[in-house]
C-alpha cells in the first residue's frame, strides 16, 4: 500500500511540472513551481549552437522535481545536466576565471547567477553541492527534455538551484569505459578525478545553466 502511494504522489507531482502554471519556488513546505530560462554558457564557444529552452523545477513538501526542455544540442554528442545547490548564496564570489582555472575559454560570463560563479564549486570546501540529474545522446536536432527528482529535501529559503548542462564531445561508440564517464561523470579533474572527473585536462564543459533562487 505504501509502494503504491509513492508511485501516486509521484506520478501527480510529475503532472504539476507538465501541467501546473508557474509560481515562485518556495520553501515552506508547500506544493510550488518556477520556470526559468536556459542560458548558454560554454556550448557556442566550443560548437558554434546557441542554447534555448526552459527549465522547471518543483518544490513539495517532501522532494524537489524538475523538467527542462533544451534546444540547440549537438547530435550524436553526449551531454550530462547535474542539479546544483547553493545554501548561502551571499558567501560566493563571483569574478572572471583565467585560463589557468578554466582553460575552455577563457572567461565566465558574470551575472548568470547573482553573486555565484564556477570558481565557487572549486576549493576544499566549496559552496556548492551537485549531483548527477539526467543525460542524452540525442540523435536528431530538435528539443531534448531532461527529468529529475531528489527526495526528502527542501532547499533553505534565500538558497539557489541550478540545472547544469555539461558537454562531452562527441559520444564513444567505440569503448563503453569512455561512454559511461561521458553519460555518468562531469569528466572534469576538479570534481574529484578519477571517479567523479578524470586526470589531466577537462573533457567536460559547462555547456548551458538554469538558476532558480528560491524565496
Amino acid at each position: 500500500m505504501n509502494k503504491m502511494k509513492n508511485i501516486v504522489a509521484i506520478g501527480c507531482t510529475f503532472l504539476m511540472l507538465l501541467f501546473v502554471p508557474a509560481q515562485a519556488v518556495h520553501a515552506d513546505g508547500v506544493f510550488h513551481c518556477d520556470t526559468e530560462r536556459v542560458q548558454t554558457f560554454w556550448e557556442n564557444a566550443i560548437t558554434g549552437n546557441e542554447l534555448s529552452g526552459r527549465g522547471k523545477l518543483c518544490v513539495t513538501p517532501s522532494a524537489m522535481f524538475s523538467r527542462m526542455k533544451v534546444r540547440g544540442l549537438t547530435p550524436g554528442n553526449a551531454y550530462t545536466v547535474w542539479w546544483t545547490y547553493v545554501d548561502d548564496p551571499a558567501s560566493c564570489q563571483n569574478f572572471f576565471l583565467t585560463t589557468d582555472i578554466a582553460p575552455i575559454p577563457a572567461d565566465e560570463p558574470v551575472g548568470y547567477a547573482g553573486p555565484c560563479g564556477i570558481v565557487d564549486f572549486t576549493g576544499t570546501d566549496p559552496l556548492g553541492v551537485f549531483g548527477r540529474m539526467d543525460s542524452v545522446v540525442p540523435q536528431r536536432e530538435g528539443t531534448v527534455y531532461f527529468n529529475g527528482s531528489l527526495r526528502n529535501f527542501i532547499p533553505t529559503s534565500g538558497s539557489q538551484v541550478w540545472m547544469w548542462i555539461f558537454g562531452h564531445g562527441p559520444a564513444d561508440d567505440g569503448d563503453n569505459k569512455h561512454r559511461a564517464r561521458q553519460l555518468l561523470t562531469p569528466e572534469d579533474p576538479t570534481a574529484g578525478s578519477p571517479h567523479l572527473g578524470i586526470e589531466g585536462s577537462p573533457f567536460g564543459y559547462p555547456a548551458g545553466v538554469v538558476v532558480f533562487d528560491i524565496p
